[in-house]
C-alpha cells in the first residue's frame, strides 16, 4: 500500500465526508467502469438552448501520453499511486445539470471555474449532438501531480532542516492534506497539520483547517468560505475563527534581533449578495467580526543557545492592546471579463486573467459587546484593474486598510500594499515579466516591520539583512525561455532576472531606517511537472548588488502556483493587517 493510499485510509477512518474513493461507475461485479467518451460523435459548434440529455465526466491522470521507454516507469508509478479526481467532485463545479438548457456562458464559466482549481492542470467542456434534438456534454479534466514533497535544505549540517509532506488531492476528493516539520534548534520543533477541501459540503465551498506548534506557542485557524467565483452566482459567505501566540522579532541594525510575544484571537462571519446584471454588478452584504490582540512588554533575545533577557539597553517598543467587536458593511463593484492566457505565471500552463475593474470595500463600526472595549471605525479597500490579452497584459492591485480611534480622534494601524505588473509574450516559448511591489505601515497597534530579507516581498541575496523599514519599494524584471523537450515528463525552462529595492523610515515603526537601493541579478532553472502544470518549480542563483555588508550569494529552491490570483501579499505585510477583513470573499478568482 502506498503512502497516499494510507493517507486516504486514515481519512476514511476519521469519517471525513470528502474522503470517499473514486466516483466512477461501479458495475454489479465490483469493477469500475470508465465513462464512455463522445469522440466520434458530431460536435456542436456551441450551446444554443438545446436540452442537456447527459453529462459525462472523464478525469485523466497527470501523465496521459506515453513517455520515452527509459522513462515509462514514471508514468506507470504515478498511475499506480495516483487517484483521479472523482467525477462527483468535478460535477460540483458545473453551473449546468441534466435537463437544463445548454447555455454558452454557463458552459464557459464552468470550464473557467474548473481551470481555477489547484488540483487540476486543465479542463475542457465540449458539447456533442445526442441525435435526439439535444446535446451531450463531455467534461474532460487532467489532474495535477498530487504528491506534496517540499524539503527545506541548507548548506551546513544538518542539511535537511525541515520537510512538508502530503497529498494535494487526497483520494481524488479535492482535498489537500499535509504535515510539516522544521527544526527548532534550541527551541521546540515546528510541527503542523494543514487540511483544505475545495469542494466541501457537496458544493463550491472551501474548507481550511491548520494547526501548528511554533517555537513558543501555536497557530490555529479554521475557515469555511463560499468564494464569489462567477457573476452567475447569487451569494457568497465566510466564517472563520482562530488564534495565535508567537514571538515577533525586530531587526535592529548592529544590535541583535529582539522579540516580543504577541497573542491574537479573531472570529468573523459575513455574507454578500449580488445586485445588478451579469458582467456589471454590485455585491452588498454585512459581517460581524471580533479581534483581540495583546503584546508582551518583556523583550527577549532568541539566540541559537536559547532564550535570553535583552540586556542591550535599547528602547523597547510598546503596543496598545486591542479588543474590539465590529459590525461591517461590505460592498463590491465588478465589471470584468476573463481572458485565457498561457505562460504568464506558469511556465506554459493555462490560466484566466481578469480584464476590467473590480473594487471591494469594508466599512465597520465597533459595538460594545461582552469584553470588547475599543471604540473605533474600520475601513478597507481592495482595488484591481487589468487590461490586455494573451500576448500583452497589464494588471494592478492595491489593498489598503486603516482604523480611526473614536476616543483619541486619530487614525492608526494604516497598512497598504500593491503590485503593478506587465506580462509580454513575444513568442510561444518566451515570456517577459516586469513588476513593482510596494508596502507601507504606520502607527501600528501590533509589532510591524518591513525588510528586504522577506522571502516573498524582499530581494534575493539579502536574507540575512539586519535593516528594517516602514515602507518598501521593489522592482523586478524576468525573461523566461521554455526549452523544447520530447520527454513528456514536464516542461523545462531557463530565466534571467534582476531586482532592485529600498526601504524608508517612519518614526512610528520601531528601528526603521532609510536605506540606499539594493539589488540582485541571477539566473533560474525552471520546471513544471506534469507538462502544462501551473505549479512552477524554481532553482534561483542570485548574486546580490549593493553595499549591504550582510548580503550573500544565494541559491533558493521554491515551488508555488501563482495562477489562481493576481497577487499574494508578503507575510510581513499580512502580519500587520486585521485578521477579520474578508479577503477570501473579495479575491474573486
Amino acid at each position: 500500500m502506498t503512502w497516499q493510499r494510507a493517507l486516504t485510509g486514515a481519512c476514511l477512518a476519521a469519517g471525513l465526508p470528502w474522503c470517499a474513493m473514486s466516483g466512477q461507475t461501479v458495475s454489479a461485479n465490483g469493477q469500475r467502469q470508465p465513462p464512455v467518451s463522445s469522440r466520434g460523435r458530431l460536435p456542436v459548434t456551441g450551446c444554443a438552448g438545446q436540452p442537456i440529455s447527459d453529462i459525462v465526466v472523464i478525469t485523466q491522470p497527470p501523465f496521459t501520453d506515453r513517455l520515452p521507454t527509459r522513462l515509462e516507469w514514471v508514468r506507470r508509478t504515478v498511475r499506480r499511486t495516483h487517484v483521479n479526481t472523482r467525477d462527483d467532485v468535478i460535477r460540483r463545479f458545473l453551473l449546468m445539470k441534466v435537463g437544463d438548457a445548454c447555455n454558452q456562458i454557463r458552459r464557459a464559466e464552468s470550464e473557467r471555474i474548473l481551470r481555477a482549481q489547484p488540483f487540476l492542470v486543465d479542463a475542457r467542456i465540449r458539447a456533442y449532438d445526442d441525435e435526439a434534438g439535444g446535446v451531450r456534454l463531455e467534461v474532460e479534466t487532467r489532474d495535477d501531480f498530487s504528491m506534496v514533497f517540499e524539503p527545506m535544505l541548507q548548506a551546513m549540517s544538518p542539511f535537511v532542516r525541515g520537510m512538508r509532506l502530503g497529498d494535494s488531492n487526497l483520494g481524488g476528493s479535492a482535498t489537500l492534506a499535509a504535515v510539516n516539520w522544521r527544526d527548532g534548534r534550541a527551541y521546540n520543533d515546528l510541527l503542523g497539520v494543514n487540511l483544505e477541501n475545495y469542494a466541501f459540503g457537496r458544493g463550491r465551498n472551501e474548507f481550511r483547517l491548520s494547526a501548528q506548534r511554533n517555537r513558543f506557542g501555536q497557530d490555529m485557524r479554521l475557515e469555511l468560505v463560499r468564494p464569489y467565483y462567477t457573476d452567475l452566482q447569487r451569494y457568497a459567505w465566510i466564517g472563520s475563527v482562530g488564534g495565535t501566540r508567537e514571538p515577533v522579532e525586530f531587526r535592529r541594525g548592529t544590535l541583535p534581533r529582539n522579540a516580543l510575544t504577541v497573542r491574537r484571537e479573531f472570529a468573523n462571519i459575513g455574507a454578500v449578495a449580488r445586485i445588478g446584471p451579469v458582467g456589471r454588478l454590485r455585491l452588498i452584504g454585512a459581517s460581524l467580526t471580533r479581534e483581540a490582540q495583546r503584546t508582551d512588554a518583556q523583550s527577549l533575545l532568541l539566540t541559537r543557545e536559547g532564550v535570553r533577557a535583552d540586556t542591550t539597553g535599547a528602547v523597547v517598543p510598546t503596543f496598545r492592546p486591542q479588543r474590539v467587536t465590529r459590525v461591517n458593511a461590505l460592498l463590491g463593484v465588478r465589471a470584468i471579463r476573463f481572458v485565457q492566457v498561457q505562460g504568464f505565471d506558469a511556465l506554459s500552463g493555462a490560466q484566466d486573467v481578469r480584464v476590467g475593474m473590480q473594487l471591494g470595500l469594508v466599512a465597520g463600526r465597533s459595538i460594545l459587546m461582552r469584553q470588547s472595549r475599543d471604540r473605533d471605525h474600520f475601513v478597507a479597500a481592495n482595488l484591481y484593474g487589468g487590461y490586455g490579452g494573451p500576448q500583452s497584459f497589464v494588471g494592478v492591485q492595491a489593498v489598503t486598510e486603516a482604523r480611526f480611534d473614536r476616543d483619541a480622534k486619530a487614525w492608526d494601524n494604516f497598512v497598504t500594499s500593491g503590485r503593478l505588473a506587465w506580462y509580454f509574450r513575444p513568442a510561444i516559448h518566451q515570456t517577459t515579466v516586469v513588476e513593482s511591489e510596494w508596502s507601507a505601515g504606520r502607527d501600528m497597534r501590533s509589532p510591524f516591520q518591513l525588510s528586504l530579507a522577506d522571502r516573498e516581498g524582499g530581494l534575493m541575496g539579502h536574507r540575512t539583512s539586519s535593516e528594517a523599514g516602514a515602507r518598501r519599494l521593489v522592482f523586478r524584471a524576468e525573461q523566461r525561455f521554455v526549452v523544447p523537450t520530447r520527454l513528456n515528463v514536464g516542461d523545462v525552462g531557463l530565466a534571467g532576472f534582476a531586482e532592485a529595492g529600498r526601504l524608508w523610515a517612519e518614526p512610528s515603526v520601531p528601528y526603521s531606517v532609510s536605506t540606499p537601493w539594493r539589488g540582485a541579478v541571477g539566473v533560474s532553472v525552471l520546471a513544471a511537472v506534469p507538462p502544462s502544470s501551473r505549479r512552477l518549480w524554481r532553482v534561483d542563483f542570485a548574486l546580490p548588488v549593493g553595499s549591504d555588508p550582510r548580503q550573500r550569494f544565494e541559491v533558493r529552491f521554491s515551488s508555488v502556483d501563482r495562477s489562481r490570483v493576481f497577487w499574494n501579499e508578503p507575510r510581513d505585510v499580512q502580519a500587520g493587517r486585521e485578521r477579520t477583513a474578508p479577503s477570501s470573499l473579495f479575491t474573486w478568482p
